[in-house]
């Protein structure tokens, strides 16, 4: 068994090991031992059979098998340490070329071309999702049948990255990410060939939390915070404008940040500086939206919209929270977000995702009636993009998540639309 281990286990474990150091696998590391489970017991397995020779002893392992054993190993972690990044930038260079060949014959934006800076957005936001990137055909078959719902503005979601705890902000725009720049170059433009505006509302994952959980005591740490979202946000406000994304989101969700206004309205003045659109936040519903104070720097409230409802649906005690900052601040409102998952009781929550729980997808369909019905109208009110629909497809009438892909309140989503003359 010793033997078989040496010549076959080993050598798949050390390939594993280098190709999670390279950061060539996706998988964590915990899981190898899942991966060579199978090699190891069918070498147990295979030196408990009968050998097949009743005339020769079984052979000894000797050292020199140890030896092949430790060089092969060797060999292949060293053949894909340096080997499997210059494949890497050969297939995604391939990748790249026909992505881009794929949309060669679309019309660019006019590098002068205006800026509306109010428009009425009928809008969703795509995210991307396994197995189908932002650079990809299948996020691009996602993004073409959106006109069938007379959906006129595509919200595109890059994630940088933080650690809770840690005042960094890490871009992740290269082209192994899901959300990498040329990918969003190719669906902005495939959305503005398609009659969509698009909004870029680049956001944070914070692993160990979420957004809101970014909180700095300390003066220090508060302004590398700040120092390196600056950073973070002129990456994706020269994007914006490369590609003319025709409205910007300066960020969202960051409730304990949000407070320090003046830093925040430094961001603002530089990213007006690099991108000529429109600018919005995406405040959190509750505190955030209701207490925020720099809402006159900006040329749109922005609002997380999972305000809770009770269970008749009345949207009226949200309908007052909006109008309060609306006439405060004398600017118009779009909910960057608003979602319902098609679960039982997903008013009580809006902002859970209960997995595993009651699929009720008319109960989605109502919320989206409800809020549409409450909201749509209003002359200070200029649009909302669901959360979300995703570029693998995933929905469907099994679906309990959040999009509403291949479930009723699409339809929903489709009458609003097309036919209450907005």
């Amino acid at each position: 068994m010793i033997g078989l281990l040496a010549f076959f286990v080993v050598p798949l474990a050390v390939l594993r090991s280098v190709q999670a150091l390279a950061g060539i696998l996706w998988f964590p590391p915990s899981w190898l031992a899942i991966l060579l489970l199978p090699g190891t017991l069918a070498a147990a397995l295979a030196s408990l059979l009968p050998s097949g020779i009743e005339k020769n002893p079984r052979p000894r392992l000797r050292s020199a098998h140890i030896v092949f054993g430790v060089l092969t190993s060797v060999l292949l972690g060293s053949g894909l340490y340096w080997g499997a990044p210059v494949l890497n930038e050969a297939y995604l260079r391939a990748k790249q070329q026909s992505n881009r060949a794929a949309l060669a014959n679309l019309p660019e934006v006019a590098p002068d071309a205006p800026y509306g800076k109010l428009f009425f957005q009928k809008g969703m936001n795509l995210t991307a999702e396994f197995p189908a990137p932002y650079d990809s055909e299948g996020a691009r078959a996602m993004l073409e049948v959106l006109p069938q719902y007379d959906v006129n503005a595509v919200a595109l979601v890059p994630y940088g990255f933080a650690v809770r705890g840690q005042p960094h902000v890490h871009l992740n725009a290269d082209a192994t990410s899901w959300e990498n720049d040329d990918g969003i170059t190719q669906l902005a433009r495939l959305a503005h060939a398609r009659g969509m505006k698009v909004m870029l509302k680049p956001g944070i994952w914070v692993r160990g939390g979420f957004a809101g959980d970014l909180e700095f005591s300390s003066p220090q740490d508060r302004a590398t915070w700040f120092a390196e979202y600056r950073t973070f946000l002129e990456h994706y406000a020269r994007l914006a404008t490369r590609i003319h994304a025709d409205i910007l989101c300066v960020g969202g969700e960051l409730t304990k940040l949000t407070p320090y206004s003046d830093e925040w309205r430094k961001l603002i003045v530089r990213a007006r500086e690099l991108y000529p659109g429109p600018l919005v936040y995406a405040a959190n519903f509750g505190d955030e939206f209701e207490t925020l104070t720099f809402w006159d720097a900006l040329d749109y409230i922005g609002l997380q919209e999972y305000y809770p409802l009770p269970d008749n649906l009345s949207i009226e005690s949200v309908l007052r929270k909006v109008e309060v900052v609306q006439r405060n601040f004398q600017r118009p409102v779009i909910f960057t977000e608003a979602g319902f998952t098609s679960s039982e009781h997903a008013n009580r929550a809006p902002w859970a995702d209960p997995r595993g729980g009651k699929i009720a997808l008319d109960q989605q369909a109502r919320c989206y009636e409800a809020l549409l019905n409450t909201f749509y109208r209003r002359p200070w009110f200029q649009g909302v993009y669901w959360w979300a629909v995703r570029t693998n497809g995933e929905g469907g009438p099994e679906n309990g998540s959040f999009t509403p892909w291949g479930k009723p309140a699409m339809q929903v989503l489709r009458y609003w639309y097309r036919d209450e003359g907005r």
